[in-house]
């Protein structure tokens, strides 16, 4: 099933980037909590801004740092409700998350907001309130991200 999440993931990233005149790249430190259990990790993304409309399509690979490693996978779409420099925005989106070999599917929204420092550096921060299904019952989880947006 992880293989399955990894080729979407891929799959979808590489269409939106052959698909707009403005994809992106970038990585982000994650926080977050689950049940009260802290995770700190690396997240890689991709995706493309504008895609459809004013809509952002992002995929996301992560990995845990510390106390524990995990694996996450991300699928996201945005919608900025500013064009400015400084962007907020709202979305949804999938995540995979594996910690210690047990696998939590979640849906979460997303609350953001975007600030170009330039015309291609990005700074983002964002907060993803997620409900995670795992061995049939549910967890609360939240994410704090902090990253840089380097645009093609």
């Amino acid at each position: 099933m992880k293989r399955w999440w990894i080729l979407l993931a891929v799959f979808l990233g590489l269409t939106a980037f052959a698909q707009t005149p403005r994809p992106f790249a970038g990585a982000s430190l994650n926080f977050q909590w689950i049940n009260g259990i802290g995770l700190t990790g690396l997240l890689l993304q991709g995706g493309a801004y504008d895609l459809l409309d004013q809509a952002t399509l992002r995929g996301s690979v992560g990995l845990g740092l510390s106390p524990t490693n995990y694996l996450e996978l991300g699928l996201d779409a945005l919608l900025p409700l500013d064009t400015g420099r400084l962007s907020p925005y709202l979305g949804a989106g999938l995540g995979y998350l594996n910690v210690g070999g047990t696998g939590f599917v979640g849906l979460r929204g997303i609350l953001g907001v975007d600030y170009g420092t330039t015309r291609e550096i990005h700074l983002t921060g964002e907060v993803l309130p997620t409900l995670y299904l795992v061995n049939g019952g549910a967890a609360f989880g939240i994410q704090l991200r902090f990253g840089v947006n380097r645009l093609f």
